[in-house]
């Protein structure tokens, strides 16, 4: 096992070492601030599942090459004051169903790319800038803008698969794995450099159309986010992307509070964890619910604090579904924490310890289970150009409870891994 993750490690830093993505992306000028810049990124992965049990059935232990997550784009600006991003994503190309990650559990949080055919939209959207920071209007098709690991990229992230703070509540609010939908959001940033403190919001209203079917339903989405920034800001102009490792460039910490609520809505995904005691009769044969539910929450906060090259963030959301019957209503956890630290090497380029721990929690009518999701990882992430080319070697622990994406029946495993990344960012 150790030379198959040797091997896949030398293979990666290789590719790294010998490509040379470190040129700005194509940019193109067509004169009265119009501009056009096209853009790739790509994680490629080798992961070592170890342990992994289906059922009855007891995998051997594999290694498993694939494309995680990729991307290409086009952005720019049509104004000074009306910006645009379009991008298509091709992820899981490649991924063996048997591997062991938190997005390929067994009531799949994400779905596979099946026949390693699936080439779709990933974001749409076009910001008006009615004030060049403290009032921005977006419209489009993407991310409502709450919980910090939902808005992030996972190119940004320091642990090597997002934590499961990115899939619950995609799949609460929106559900799909994406976690994107069309709407409106206006936003803004206002940073006071004397007094070393800011504020950004966001508040937006979605059409959550995977929650529409049946005969009722307004399916709007109402989402909010307030942040605080003491110290060096988190952004010093508005965008809807985040960092979470500044590399030494930032001394500040950011409290930020998230809220959404969507009124009466069906489900259309499907719930073979439920309760069968609870849900009796209320599931139709594809195991999806057969009544509305009265209303959909999200409540939670985060942290993100960067002092030198120390980075340490935090986030907590209750998961909340209430229906006419209150004894279906239910309020699920979910939660991570996570530390790393940069260690600049004599070439420049940086190398990061890391350590995240996340947890998810099913109340006892979940829908989703009534059981514990648990994932630990610790790794290295070596940080040739910053994010635009990274390596990464990372051993993540799974654990849990029956009735969770760990295990449907207590004889299920989701397996432990070691993972091998190379990113690429052009």
């Amino acid at each position: 096992m150790r030379k198959v993750v040797l091997s896949a490690a030398l293979g990666l830093a290789a590719t790294a070492l010998l490509s040379n993505p470190s040129q700005a992306a194509p940019k193109f000028y067509f004169g009265d601030g119009k501009e056009l810049e096209i853009f790739f990124m790509n994680q490629l992965w080798g992961v070592y599942t170890m342990d992994r049990v289906e059922g009855t059935t007891k995998y051997d232990n594999r290694m498993d090459f694939f494309l995680r997550r990729s991307r290409v784009g086009f952005q720019g600006k049509i104004t000074e004051d009306l910006s645009w991003r379009v991008w298509f994503a091709y992820d899981n190309v490649g991924l063996d169903p048997h591997t062991a990650l938190a997005k390929n559990s067994n009531i799949g949080l994400v779905s596979l790319n099946s026949g390693n055919k699936e080439f779709y939209l990933w974001d749409a959207f076009f910001t008006y800038a009615l004030h060049k920071n403290w009032a921005n209007i977006t419209v489009g098709y993407f991310r409502p803008q709450v919980g910090r690991e939902n808005i992030t990229a996972g190119f940004e992230v320091s642990s090597f698969e997002k934590a499961l703070t990115n899939f619950y509540p995609r799949q609460h609010l929106v559900g799909t794995g994406p976690g994107r939908e069309t709407g409106i959001n206006i936003g803004g940033l206002y940073n006071d450099e004397k007094a070393k403190w800011g504020i950004n919001y966001n508040f937006g209203v979605f059409n959550t159309d995977k929650f529409n079917s049946g005969s009722g339903g307004d399916n709007l989405l109402y989402t909010a986010r307030v942040a605080l920034s003491l110290g060096d800001p988190e952004m010093k102009k508005y965008s809807m992307g985040y960092k979470v490792n500044y590399f030494g460039k930032r001394n500040g910490i950011t409290f930020a509070v998230n809220y959404a609520y969507q009124g009466r809505g069906w489900d259309t995904n499907q719930f073979p964890l439920a309760d069968t005691t609870i849900w009796a009769g209320k599931l139709d044969a594809n195991n999806k619910p057969k009544i509305s539910f009265k209303n959909n929450q999200l409540l939670g906060f985060d942290i993100l604090a960067n002092y030198k090259d120390f980075t340490f963030n935090v986030e907590y959301d209750e998961l909340k579904r209430n229906f006419d019957n209150s004894a279906l209503n239910y309020k699920d956890k979910v939660w991570h924490v996570r530390a790393g630290y940069n260690f600049t090497l004599p070439n420049k380029t940086i190398l990061e310890p890391a350590i995240t721990y996340s947890e998810w929690e099913g109340d006892k009518a979940s829908l989703n289970g009534n059981g514990k999701y648990k994932v630990t990882d610790i790794g290295l992430n070596w940080y040739i150009k910053q994010n635009n080319i990274k390596l990464n070697l990372h051993y993540v622990n799974q654990d849990g409870t029956k009735k969770s994406a760990y295990t449907t029946n207590g004889t299920d495993k989701a397996g432990d891994y070691i993972g091998v990344g190379l990113q690429l960012i052009f």
